[in-house]
């Protein structure tokens, strides 16, 4: 059984060892729970049953956990070869039986583990059931949903390590990241050079959706648009890029929700 609010109730405690006043610890927070919600969205429009609804939501809400330990020893987002959050998250819930914290039964943890595992691999891992596989789907999606918000709503400082609003305005593009894009490629993070590189890889996350749901929630809140338009955009070359990145990927969008 998966009782969600005594699970909310133990990540609420949790967070209560870190710094919640602190800009990124507050945004991982505020990104925890749209990652539920975005979830929640998802599962019900996958049709799935509550059982499996509340599951996607478990996930969700423990898919960053270890973002904030993350923060707290490196006072940055950037995964690299001494973290990676997702396995530290792992490590966090069950090297130490922390899990059992937010939900008593075991019969969950391979997919709670391998859902948190995956949910920022460059792709999902072979071998999974089709229950592991269904969830690692879910709050990828999920997970991505939520980061648009984050880049249209968030403050810059918080959001690209190092970087600021002005920054971002007077940077580049790298053209073989504007190649990628308008081939509708995702971005790999080895190969961004410039602060406008995240910028755009961030976008480049609609080519990388297993569902249409979050692609639909996405063309609902304007997304992106109003991440483009955050930017008054100084370099012409980086404006007349973003303009056709804007209108490749609003078409790539919709040509998804039609098939």
């Amino acid at each position: 059984m998966i009782d969600f609010n005594q699970a909310l109730i133990a990540f609420k405690k949790y967070v209560k060892n870190y710094d919640i006043e602190y800009g990124k610890i507050e945004l991982k927070i505020r990104h925890t729970y749209g990652v539920v919600n975005a979830s929640e969205y998802i599962a019900k429009k996958l049709s799935l049953d509550k059982e499996n609804i509340e599951l996607a939501k478990l996930i969700a809400l423990l898919h960053d956990i270890g973002r904030f330990e993350q923060i707290k020893k490196f006072d940055c987002f950037i995964d690299n070869n001494n973290i990676d959050h997702a396995i530290l998250g792992n490590e966090i819930l069950f090297k130490n039986n922390l899990i059992r914290n937010f939900i008593k039964d075991t019969k969950y943890d391979n997919i709670i583990s391998k859902s948190i595992l995956n949910h920022n691999r460059l792709s999902i891992e072979d071998g999974l059931t089709d229950k592991e596989l269904l969830h690692a789907k879910i709050i990828r999606d999920a997970d991505k949903t939520d980061n648009f918000r984050v880049k249209a709503t968030e403050g810059f400082e918080n959001i690209i390590d190092n970087s600021s609003k002005e920054i971002l305005e007077n940077d580049t593009i790298s053209d073989n990241i504007f190649k990628n894009f308008m081939n509708s490629e995702i971005i790999v993070r080895e190969d961004r050079k410039t602060y406008m590189d995240f910028w755009v890889s961030y976008i480049a996350f609609i080519f990388d959706f297993n569902y249409k749901a979050g692609l639909e929630y996405i063309q609902q809140m304007n997304y992106i648009d109003k991440i483009v338009n955050r930017l008054d955009y100084k370099n012409v070359d980086t404006k007349q890029k973003m303009e056709k990145i804007r209108n490749h990927a609003l078409q790539y969008i919709e040509s998804r929700l039609n098939q």
